[in-house]
């Protein structure tokens, strides 16, 4: 869902054999490529795109097998944050560099092939070192895209059960600790509970790589009827995604967006706002977080945020190499000039000319504090007479401010000749207060006119004949 606000600028290692878990599998259950567990990403719930177009490569993975009635003997998980990585055409990871069986271009669910694959990418095992020009494959020293399993092994249906349910998470979290001692340090699910655990900093907001800052989530019961297929994942967004976009409104002018400060071009400072008074809102907007995803109601599950581990925090007006830890921070649009026309603005979403090429996407906040937004601009009048307005801001009330996962949410800024600031000296600050007015009107007032003053002395005896 996108939602759109109208804001009036009037200011504008793991060991080799620790996840070899037995299956449990009955002999009549042929352990060969026919009967293993494959995946296919479906593009429900991703805009009509899959989830590489979107820029993820990876996910991981959670399989726990069941009984409708009586318990199983012995450990039921079938696998525990494996890495499932997508084979993609000189993107994702290498067919190459693993030896992955699975492999094949096809959305077939029932080929038991897959551009997505699990078997061979352990972090002992995926072996791709070098590229091209035209290759982006993960290489195995990039630790970020690697598993934390050592080893990871192609796992089968067990057709003695009555279904297998997968609870999977994007992008894959990796972490140097040993997963099965420390789980807290790893993103993990406990099946006791039915929560997906995300631990501290796990979720991180950031600007523009999807890969990294766009998290998503997917859940499927797979009933035994269906064992033999691939397994079909919806993921959803577990991010919010902020975009900006301006236009303008002041007759006679063109106006072309300019830079804030040689180190942020737009900033955004988190606030809050009691009567005409604005404080800085410290301790409310989430860098990081931990999150736990219940599961016990396995089709609607729930969302809780139990801690955070960084806040932005501007406990002073300036400008530093310390800005994003104090604010966003978003690019200036480039565009000459703005457009006059707001839903042409909005529907025209070509990076950098009237939209940021910065996308921002935050973990989700509650309606605990709104934005002060600070812009500089520059007005270019009909007759060429150029006017830099510095240090414009803007308050948005922290009701829309409310970031809800899976949601896309655009700023809509008009320019306006009541912009704040000031046309000085430029002094950029991160002020929660977003000043007063700019731009006053050069008016004509007071008229007066002298009145006529007579030269002529009568005592003056100099005639001027007409002869």
């Amino acid at each position: 869902m996108k939602k759109s606000f109208f804001l009036a600028v009037a200011a504008v290692a793991m060991t080799a054999c620790s996840n070899d878990v037995d299956l449990g599998m009955k002999d009549a259950n042929k352990q060969t490529a026919d009967n293993a567990i494959g995946f296919q990403v479906l593009n429900k719930n991703m805009s009509r795109a899959t989830l590489q177009e979107k820029g993820h490569y990876n996910f991981g993975v959670f399989g726990y097998k069941y009984l409708n009635s009586g318990t199983l003997t012995g450990e039921p998980t079938i696998m525990e944050n494996y890495l499932v990585g997508y084979f993609g055409d000189n993107v994702g990871y290498s067919k190459e560099g693993t030896n992955n069986s699975t492999y094949g271009n096809s959305g077939n669910l029932t080929d038991n092939i897959s551009l997505w694959g699990y078997e061979g990418l352990g972090n002992t095992e995926y072996n791709w070192t070098t590229n091209t020009d035209m290759q982006k494959y993960y290489k195995n020293d990039e630790k970020y895209y690697m598993s934390n399993w050592a080893n990871q092994f192609l796992r089968y249906w067990d057709k003695s059960t009555d279904g297998t349910k997968f609870y999977a998470y994007a992008p894959y979290y990796q972490n140097d600790a040993d997963f099965l001692t420390n789980k807290n340090s790893h993103v993990y699910f406990d099946n006791s509970t039915k929560v997906l655990h995300f631990p501290d900093g796990s979720l991180v907001a950031g600007y523009n790589d999807q890969t990294k800052y766009d998290y998503l989530y997917a859940a499927t019961d797979v009933a035994n009827a269906n064992y033999g297929k691939d397994v079909a994942l919806n993921f959803k967004h577990l991010s919010s995604r902020i975009r900006i976009v301006f236009y303008e409104n002041i007759a006679g002018y063109d106006v072309k967006m300019l830079d804030l400060h040689p180190k942020a071009g737009i900033i955004a400072v988190p606030t809050t706002k009691s009567g005409d008074t604005y404080s800085y809102a410290n301790n409310t907007l989430a860098m990081t977080a931990k999150l736990d995803i219940n599961f016990s109601t396995f089709s609607s599950p729930t969302f809780d945020y139990p801690s955070v581990n960084t806040y932005y925090t501007a406990s002073n007006t300036v400008i530093d190499d310390n800005i994003k830890n104090k604010a966003l921070v978003f690019a200036a649009p480039v565009a000459d000039k703005l457009l006059e026309n707001r839903t042409t603005a909005v529907n025209n979403h070509t990076p950098n000319n009237y939209y940021s090429a910065d996308t921002y996407y935050g973990i989700p906040h509650a309606e605990s504090c709104g934005l002060t937004f600070r812009v500089s601009f520059q007005l270019k009048s009909t007759t060429g007479e150029i006017i830099k307005v510095y240090n414009t801001g803007v308050h948005v009330d922290k009701q829309y401010c409310k970031w809800e996962a899976g949601k896309s949410y655009t700023y809509v800024f008009k320019i306006t000749k009541k912009a704040t600031g000031n046309t000085g000296t430029n002094q950029p600050t991160v002020d929660p207060n977003p000043g007063t007015d700019a731009l006053y009107p050069i008016v004509f007032d007071g008229i007066t006119i002298d009145e006529w003053q007579d030269v002529y002395n009568p005592s003056d005896s100099g005639d001027h004949n007409i002869n």
